[in-house]
């Protein structure tokens, strides 16, 4: 019995280093969540799905695929360290519900996009990756997108920043909670301030 268990953890461990090394694993997450969007929008054209219904159905797919903590902490950044350990909570519970609404919301408004994912993505290292994706509209340039993943544990690939057209989020977000710092004179007023409206703003 124990020889059956140590053969198969070691077969898990293994599963787990090679998807941390498999470029097209790293794409896989985000094409799920894109092609489960336009199912949903056709849904939604067809009077299948209100408008609310199609923001909660993106909203759940859109959730698993951030790492909400360590988004949280990269956006408080060195405040993160001033921060109680329920303030970091708080704040990445915070953050998260504004990310995901104000991206469900934004593709609520979907008007044909087509979002373009590559068969695989650049493998920097183990557990570490980029997606180099575009989203093409009719008669418009190609707009450049870059996802930074990083591999958990029990979870896969989950995505820990975007760079849209050259505009990195996660240090326009950083930024922005440094702002609310510095405006509401505390890190808990800057959690205390943040929200959908906030983030949309920008």
């Amino acid at each position: 019995m124990k020889v059956w268990l140590a053969t198969a953890l070691a077969c898990l461990l293994s599963i787990g280093a090679w998807a941390q090394e498999d470029p097209k694993a790293a794409v896989e997450p985000l094409k799920i969540a894109r092609d489960t969007f336009y199912q949903d929008v056709s849904k939604f054209q067809a009077g299948q799905l209100t408008e609310e219904e199609l923001v909660i159905r993106i909203s759940e797919q859109f959730a698993p695929l951030i790492n909400d903590r360590t988004v949280a902490l990269r956006v408080m950044g060195k405040f993160a360290r001033q921060a109680t350990e329920a303030e970091r909570d708080r704040f990445t519970d915070r953050l998260e519900s504004s990310l995901v609404d104000a991206y469900a919301r934004g593709l609520a408004a979907y008007g044909g996009e087509q979002l373009v994912l590559p068969e695989e993505g650049i493998i920097l290292k183990p557990g570490r990756a980029v997606v180099e994706a575009r989203l093409e509209s009719p008669g418009r340039e190609a707009l450049p997108i870059q996802f930074a993943l990083g591999f958990e544990e029990g979870k896969g690939w989950m995505v820990e920043n975007v760079v849209i057209a050259g505009i990195n989020l996660g240090l326009t977000l950083r930024n922005q909670f440094a702002d609310l710092v510095q405006s509401t004179g505390s890190v808990t007023g800057a959690i205390d301030s943040w929200s959908f409206e906030s983030v949309s703003a920008k």
